[in-house]
Formats: structure tokens, sequence, C-alpha cells
């Protein structure tokens, strides 16, 4: 049976033990902690630490992604982008996470994207050698498919990632369809986890649900993968009113041990 998680952004105005409590309260498994809800929140590490031993809930970390592209054409934001994903390996370090999952960068503008995937490739490196020394794992989530993205298959993803002892995270909301997620689960050899969402046409991360995929059917599928699973979205309701759809849902249809 595979491990359920969840994203720290479903609960974006939670405090940090009440987030630890739902989830342990709920049975869930995991937190993706998003690094960027880290830091603006001001949580403390000493705190996380205390609590993930008072509730034994592993973690896992998400990298800074907002305002940020690896491949950017300027060099500046390029770097600047690197530096972040430098922090969020340190905090899934200091929180003793094991994992990083880290958005891919993308054209700056239409042209060459050669260049971009090279930019990538420098970027991906400095990563990969920083991450190395403090033994993390880096996943690199698969995008949706939208103007400037590049990284939205799984081909496109290995072909950057080629030499580099990389993980993927694929992302069942950034697929068109039940066929393209099943393609990635039994193509990619070294996924590392699945985040969950469902979608209505062009909106992405609805609950599940709400949208064109049927859950209580594919979930299945996915847990036989028997890789983590991480529910997506973001709630800023002080009532957690998303999150506790997305938990009422997964018990009924049975998705939890």
């Amino acid at each position: 049976m595979a491990d359920i998680g969840v994203s720290s952004c479903m609960m974006w105005n939670a405090q940090l033990e009440e987030m630890f409590r739902i989830l342990y309260e709920n049975g869930i498994d995991e937190m993706e902690l998003w690094a960027q809800h880290f830091q603006h929140r001001r949580f403390s590490v000493e705190e996380y630490v205390k609590l993930s031993a008072l509730y034994p809930i592993k973690s896992c970390v998400h990298s800074y992604s907002w305002d940020l592209n690896l491949a950017s054409m300027n060099e500046g934001i390029r770097q600047a982008s690197v530096e972040e994903v430098k922090k969020a390996v340190r905090l899934a370090y200091d929180i003793g996470a094991i994992e990083v999952t880290v958005h891919p960068g993308r054209e700056t503008m239409k042209g060459d994207r050669q260049i971009y995937l090279d930019y990538m490739r420098e970027s991906l490196k400095q990563i990969m050698d920083y991450a190395g020394q403090y033994h993390i794992d880096i996943s690199l989530e698969i995008m949706e498919k939208i103007p400037k993205e590049i990284f939205t298959s799984l081909e496109e993803m290995e072909k950057v990632t080629q030499g580099f002892p990389c993980f993927y995270t694929l992302d069942v909301a950034h697929c068109d369809s039940v066929e393209e997620v099943r393609h990635i689960l039994k193509s990619a050899v070294h996924l590392s986890k699945i985040h969950i969402s469902n979608r209505k046409g062009n909106q992405l991360h609805t609950p599940l649900d709400k949208g064109d995929y049927d859950f209580t059917t594919l979930l299945k599928e996915l847990e036989a993968a028997e890789i983590p699973i991480i529910i997506e979205g973001f709630d800023q309701d002080e009532k957690l009113s998303v999150l506790h759809e997305n938990l009422e849902f997964i018990k009924k249809i049975g998705g939890k041990k």
C-alpha cells in the first residue's frame, strides 16, 4: 500500500502543530513541506523537528518555485533560482527529510529551445552537486502543458536529466488524460512520488472529487505503484475546508490503510 501525504499548502494559515496534529489524527503518512510556505510563515526548524518526533509523520520538501526559473535567459535570475533550490536542500537536511521536489526551468521567450535545455543542465549540475553533499535526492516535477514550459513529458525530462541521478514526480493534474498518467507510471524508471489533485479543463488542482478525473478508480491504480502519493492544492481557509474535503473523499473510497 502506498503512503498518503499532504502538501503543506493545503494548510496555509494553520499553525505548525495544528498541521502535524490534523495529519496524524487522519492517518496521513507524510507531509510535503513547501519551502516558500515555511519561510513565509516564519516557521522554526527546531519546532518542526520536535513536532516530527511527537507526531511520527515523514517529510519531504518542495523547493521554492514561485518567481523562479532555472533555465532563464537572464543569468542573474537563473543563478538566484539555483541558490533558492540550494536553500530548500539545506532545509530538507535540517528537518531530516531526504528528498526535494524541484520545478524545472522554462523558456524566457519562444526561440531556440536548445539554449534553455543547456541552461537547465547547467543549473541542474550545480543543484545535484550541492544536494550530493547533504545526501538529499532531487525529484524533478513533470509540468503542465502551458506556453513556455519545456519539461511537460517524461521524455523531455529524461532528455535533460541524462547523466544525472535524478528522480521524477508525476503530477496527475498536469496530465491531459488518464492514458498519459498510465504511460508515465509504466515508463518512468525513477519515479519517486505522485502528486494528486483533480482538474476541470484548464483549471488545475481542484479537490479530488471535483473535476475531470474519476479518482474513485484512478487512485487504486496509483496506489498499485507503491510509491508515495501527495494530495496537492492551496487553501487559505481558516477552516481548512478543502483539506478536509479531500481527506473525507480518500476515506470514503478506501484510499487509506
